[in-house]
């Protein structure tokens, strides 16, 4: 049986972890309209409240996958360039 098919059965199991996998999953979601929403204006203003949005997201994002981590989960960082976050 391989590892991953492992992770989600343990993963069901705990309501907690679930709720970490949902909230990951939604804060993802977040960072690629923050992203999109950076890509999109013009005015200087609107570029720095993209910026800390972003930046705010991203610290979200490392919180939760520090927690998942800390839980046993097996999530990985992999990388977080533009607008593309990748787990696994």
């Amino acid at each position: 049986m391989r590892k991953a098919d492992l992770l989600r059965r343990e993963i069901a199991r705990d309501a907690s972890m679930q709720d970490l996998f949902s909230e990951l999953s939604d804060t993802r979601f977040a960072l690629a309209q923050a992203y999109d929403r950076f890509n999109a204006v013009c005015e200087p203003e609107l570029v720095d409240a993209c910026v800390y949005e972003i930046n705010a997201v991203l610290s979200r994002y490392n919180y939760l996958l520090r927690q998942i981590k800390e839980r046993g989960g097996a999530a990985e960082y992999r990388a977080c360039t533009e607008g593309a976050v990748t787990w696994a």
